[in-house]
């Protein structure tokens, strides 16, 4: 009896001692991380590149606290394994941002359909993989194909395609937003209004999508082309509900704001 006590006691101990390594190790682990300061920025920020701008993101803005990357597959098998082997010098494909407006705060899920949050927006940078010689000049990407796009008929923009003639001829000013506007007839039942802007002798700008539900929820989606981020310039995009809309121009500044905000620098002082 006093043997098998003894064996008891000898176990219970043992497993106390291992546990006591093991709480005293997380400790030092844990100080260890809150005390080197690389440690600490690779825990809370994700970083990469947009061509030769080394970007720095906080990861509370981020959608599943990451960036995507060039070169991984996202839809694979081994996207963990891809994904981790990535860092601070390698290409960014894309960064969607969680954001409160009009405090630019991170927000707990950006743009949902559907949300009683209409503040919340999400905000995303995508980089381009190519540039074509016959688009000329990297300053202007002309959304004439996307505006035909978004103004088929249909939420999925699944109707027939639509022509430039009927563009100039139905569409009108909205002196209110300062965009043109067209309101897309639709069969599903979803109602949909498509804003743009034009610059004289290049094209359109920017371009607005908006859908409006039988049930009251709207998704607004924002498209422009920003040429400073990227070797192949990149574009952002911008989700919001339409409650925000006469507002887009200032979302729009304050987006770039933001995305400026996480660019360390270091092009700039590369070039110096």
């Amino acid at each position: 009896m006093n043997k098998k006590i003894s064996t008891a006691r000898r176990g219970t101990i043992i497993f106390l001692s291992l546990l006591t390594v093991l709480v005293i190790s997380l400790l030092i682990y844990g100080y260890d991380r809150m005390h080197d300061p690389e440690k600490v920025k690779a825990h809370l920020y994700a970083c990469g590149k947009f061509g030769d701008r080394h970007m720095l993101i906080d990861k509370q803005y981020l959608h599943y606290g990451r960036v995507t990357y060039q070169g991984v597959n996202y839809w694979g098998k081994n996207i963990k394994e891809e994904h981790e082997a990535k860092g601070c010098d390698d290409q960014i494909q894309s960064i969607d941002l969680k954001v409160k407006w009009p405090e630019m705060t991170a927000s707990r899920e950006g743009f949902r359909l559907g949300s009683e949050f209409k503040n919340d927006i999400t905000i995303a940078l995508n980089q381009r993989s190519v540039w074509k010689e016959e688009q000329g000049s990297k300053d202007f990407f002309n959304e004439f194909l996307l505006l035909k796009l978004y103004l088929r008929k249909g939420m999925s923009s699944g109707g027939e395609e639509v022509s430039e003639v009927w563009i100039d001829e139905t569409k009108t000013f909205n002196s209110d937003l300062g965009l043109y506007e067209i309101e897309v007839k639709s069969d599903d039942g979803v109602g949909k209004k498509v804003y743009w802007q034009e610059r004289k002798g290049k094209g359109v700008s920017l371009t607005i999508k908006c859908l409006y539900f039988k049930d009251g929820a709207t998704s607004c989606e924002f498209n422009t082309h920003q040429p400073n981020y990227g070797f192949n310039t990149s574009y952002i995009t911008i989700k919001f509900h339409s409650e925000l809309l006469p507002h887009w121009q200032e979302i729009y500044q304050d987006a770039e704001q933001l995305i400026h905000s996480f660019n360390t620098g270091e092009k700039q002082n590369e070039a110096s």
